[in-house]
């Protein structure tokens, strides 16, 4: 949804403003491997959460807190997005898609190797349920900027004309009659 214009609440980028968000709670992470998130509906934040590792050694996911914080301030999630600095928990995918969030938002990173089956368990979860994760790349993606280096060798003027491309030349056909047609069954030699 595009904002109006003079709409004092408009964010340029919200994915990287509410990404950046999500990664100052995870500052607050007790779990060795800091995740946060947050819920976002209509360009506000309803929910947040942060990993947690108990004494006890459960773990308890970013968003399932982030979701737990927005059913106990009783506000409703249906068609709200979850931005993540991890990926979710199989668990939490589900509880997303019964309070109604409609797509995850994931910091692209490097797989935890220790979590990898669960991940996986989650995507597949996610497909069937078919529900969005999407990465999210906080920095540019180099394979698609702008070639920002100047060129070291002179170009050379006999391969580069600054002629027009589109001028006809001796190849192509004069007049109507050099036209070859595919239905045409005469042959002109």
């Amino acid at each position: 949804m595009t904002s109006p214009k003079g709409d004092p609440t408009y964010i340029k980028n919200k994915e990287q403003y509410f990404m950046e968000i999500a990664q100052t709670v995870a500052k607050a992470s007790s779990h060795p491997t800091s995740g946060g998130c947050v819920v976002v509906r209509d360009r506000e934040i309803v929910g947040d959460g942060r990993s947690i590792l108990t004494a006890s050694k459960v773990e308890i996911d970013c968003l399932t807190y982030a979701i737990a914080t927005a059913s106990k301030r009783g506000t409703p999630l249906t068609g709200s997005v979850i931005y993540s600095t991890r990926y979710p928990f199989s668990a939490s995918v589900f509880q997303s898609y019964l309070m109604g969030v409609k797509k995850i938002m994931v910091l692209a990173h490097e797989w935890e190797p220790y979590y990898k089956d669960e991940f996986r368990r989650a995507a597949r979860l996610a497909r069937e349920l078919c529900m969005a994760i999407e990465p999210m790349f906080v920095d540019e993606d180099q394979r698609f900027t702008v070639n920002k280096n100047t060129r070291s060798k002179k170009i050379d003027d006999d391969l580069y004309t600054n002629t027009d491309p589109f001028k006809p030349d001796e190849f192509d056909p004069q007049d109507a009659t050099d036209i070859q047609d595919e239905d045409d069954n005469t042959t002109t030699v």
